[in-house]
């Protein structure tokens, strides 16, 4: 009896031991469940659990830009009661940097075109093209004016403002391509034609810009470009026109047997970038880039020289990005697109791109800079840096908010990109491609 007892007891104890220990394992098993559910939820969130404490996750920016680090880029605060303006096939419109709201500009007769872009004076007044001439509104009191009136069955081709703002230019040509190529100039209340030639009869000019710099050369000398008889947005060579001679004819900067073409100028000052090489790329077949942006050419190489003389003439020519030569598969290439200059000019920034070598040809773009130190003519080239990798398919560069802040698009959004920390903001996301015009406001920080 006392044998039989003993072993009552200690069976008991084996079994109330088993059970502890079964106890104890599905608690920590079922622990472990939470805890690794509560890990995926915050991973599919874009939150990253912090071990050893509890905290509130911090939600990590879903922006398609990375640093070279490949890190998320870090957010950009911007200053507000600023506008940046844009334009889409249907309207112009301004997007607010305090709230991002946007606004509607009222533009009757408004027609896009990707060679011919709406302009802002420099006392704030919109010049935008139409089927029926150019037109001039104040951007914040909308009372469109029409100042030019376009014959019937015309097209405008080109247009250029002076760097003052008192002097306009632009080009027209018959609709059906066949007639005569047109160039008128001067002051705003009375432009007169300063050149006709057949369309037939190439090279077929269009305007560039004006002569930049405080001389009344500037006002006075139209720097032209040839489409060679195409409806697109290109432009080869490079001649100079003194509209202030009746009877003067361009004159030669820039051969264009080479396919070579100008880019930009240098603000207030006479310093061009320019492209002593630009090539077609493959069209993407996804959509991904609009027929007019996918028709352009692009330049595979940088260089950058002084216009100076009477002429003018280049001069002092820097290579600020060599060229990889003319390739027989324009995929196997990378390319640059929207260059453009800091409004000190001290920082040059552009999107360099390649594209796949198969259907659908996605592109792959990334943001470069160049420093640009001293003063024209005699100014230092740095080498270029990359400042942020991206995965939209199409990124196209826009106006500067200061000098270190630049406006992008990328995809159907609109960005702003500090080149100097890497940081980025959303200003929206508009839907469709979009041309970014211009920044309204000073004092950005």
């Amino acid at each position: 009896m006392l044998i039989g007892l003993s072993l009552f007891l200690f069976t008991g104890q084996i079994i109330l031991g088993l059970l502890q220990t079964s106890s104890a394992n599905a608690a920590q098993q079922a622990a472990g469940r939470q805890s690794q559910a509560t890990s995926v939820e915050a991973s599919s969130a874009g939150l990253t659990p912090v071990q050893g404490s509890i905290q509130t996750p911090t939600v990590t920016p879903n922006l398609p830009f990375f640093t070279p680090s490949n890190t998320t880029a870090p957010a950009l605060q911007l200053a507000a009661g600023h506008y940046v303006m844009y334009q889409t096939s249907t309207h112009i419109y301004l997007i607010s940097t305090t709230d991002n709201t946007i606004l509607p500009l009222y533009t009757p007769d408004y027609q896009y075109d990707q060679a011919v872009h709406p302009l802002l004076t420099p006392g704030g007044q919109l010049l935008y093209t139409g089927s029926k001439g150019i037109w001039i509104t104040d951007v914040f009191d909308q009372q469109p004016t029409q100042i030019v009136a376009l014959d019937p069955d015309t097209l405008i081709t080109s247009l250029a403002l002076s760097q003052d703002g008192k002097v306009i230019a632009w080009s027209t040509e018959p609709a059906d391509g066949v007639g005569q190529i047109n160039i008128y100039a001067g002051p705003l209340s009375s432009p007169q034609r300063v050149l006709q030639q057949s369309s037939l009869d190439c090279p077929c000019f269009r305007i560039f810009a004006f002569l930049n710099g405080g001389t009344p050369a500037a006002d006075s000398t139209l720097l032209l470009t040839d489409d060679r008889g195409s409806n697109e947005a290109l432009q080869y060579g490079l001649w100079s026109l003194d509209i202030s001679n009746p009877g003067a004819s361009p004159q030669l900067i820039l051969g264009e047997d080479s396919q070579q073409g100008p880019l930009a100028l240098m603000p207030y000052s006479n310093m061009l970038l320019y492209s002593p090489y630009e090539g077609a790329v493959p069209v993407p077949s996804d959509g991904s880039v609009p027929a007019d942006v996918a028709a352009l050419s692009y330049a595979d190489s940088l260089s950058l020289a002084m216009l100076s003389g009477s002429g003018p003439a280049l001069s002092n020519s820097q290579v600020v990005l060599a060229g990889s030569g003319n390739l027989t598969n324009g995929a196997q290439n990378r390319w640059v697109t929207t260059p453009t200059f800091s409004p000190d000019g001290h920082t040059l920034a552009y999107v360099e791109f390649s594209s796949d070598t198969q259907d659908p040809y996605d592109r792959h773009s990334a943001v470069y800079t160049v420093q640009v130190n001293g003063s024209p003519p005699n100014v230092q080239v740095g080498h270029p840096q990359l400042i942020s990798t991206t995965t939209t398919r199409l990124l196209e560069l826009g106006p500067w908010l200061n000098s270190h802040v630049v406006t992008m698009y990328g995809d159907g959004s609109i960005y702003a990109l500090d080149v100097q920390s890497g940081a980025l903001t959303s200003l929206g996301h508009p839907g469709g491609y979009v041309r970014i015009l211009a920044v309204i406001g000073t004092g950005l920080t």
